[in-house]
């Protein structure tokens, strides 16, 4: 009987000692908001200060169900569609501004057509920078010195803290990278689960789910998004997008190619100062 309690109290100790060893271990919420924020690559750290790029949306796919019912009219929007020139600019001030040449001689009609698109191009662009943004141009993390809350959960990080009127939940994997992040405010609901790659200099985003919703069912926004990358001037530029999902229920699928891209550097910054 005593080698047998004496078994046993070495059994709960060999099994008890490693997870007290690891609590007591465990790096301060500071230390693990430091490292997460260094763990993204991040586009003004790679010198990136501007960049602009020529978007051209691959038309047959945005029409192929106006295809199916009207091939000829489908056939000629598609001729006059490709004659638009989208380009994408990020400023010094840090936003995103899309602009389009101007098509002349078309019907009434026509350039009512023109403007829904152009108004959604721009829709559809400054949303998907506002979130594409918040993984390559700025870590999507709080400051380390700022308030929040940091929990471990077994395999991952659980983040909360309050922006502005905004709710924010994180959750982590235990390699920092964001699994999901949750976003509540007065106004909207969203819900994000973003994919990486792993590059030698950090997570890059490569592409995500997500969820918006506002006070307007009519609104609510389901989002399928996929990324590809091309290498201008020894920084990451987006070279293809591609969206898909639904909008008050439509469906919707959407393919951009990105061409002639141009990178501003600024000068020479140490990146303990810019992370």
């Amino acid at each position: 009987m005593a080698f047998s309690r004496l078994r046993i109290s070495t059994l709960l100790c060999c099994a008890l000692f490693p997870a007290l060893l690891l609590a007591q271990s465990a790096p301060n919420p500071r230390q693990i908001i430091s490292q997460a924020r260094t763990a993204y690559y991040n586009l003004p750290n790679e010198g990136m200060d501007t960049f602009q790029c020529s978007v051209t949306p691959d038309w047959e796919a945005l029409l192929q169900e106006q295809r199916k019912q009207n091939p000829a009219a489908a056939d000629a929007a598609i001729t006059i569609l490709k004659q638009i020139r989208f380009v994408v600019a990020l400023g010094s001030d840090g936003k995103i501004k899309l602009t389009h040449n101007e098509l002349s001689g078309q019907t009434d009609q026509m350039k009512a057509a023109l403007a829904q698109i152009y108004g959604g191009m721009e829709q559809m662009t400054s949303g998907f920078y506002e979130t594409w943004s918040l993984f390559v141009m700025n870590p999507p993390l709080p400051p380390p010195e700022s308030e929040y809350q940091l929990q471990t959960s077994g395999p991952v990080y659980l983040l909360g803290y309050t922006e502005s009127t905004a709710q924010v939940a994180t959750t982590l994997s235990k390699d920092f990278a964001v699994t999901e992040l949750k976003v509540t405010t007065p106004e909207f609901d969203s819900v994000i689960h973003p994919e990486f790659i792993k590059t030698p200099k950090g997570l890059l985003l490569s592409g995500y789910t997500a969820d918006y919703q506002s006070k307007d069912p009519g609104e609510a926004t389901h989002l399928n998004v996929l990324l590809e990358y091309q290498e201008v001037d020894g920084v990451q530029m987006i070279r293809k997008l591609d969206l898909s999902g639904t909008y008050g229920g439509t469906p919707f699928v959407v393919s951009l190619a990105y061409s002639g891209c141009q990178v501003t550097k600024k000068p020479a910054v140490s990146a303990a100062l810019t992370r």
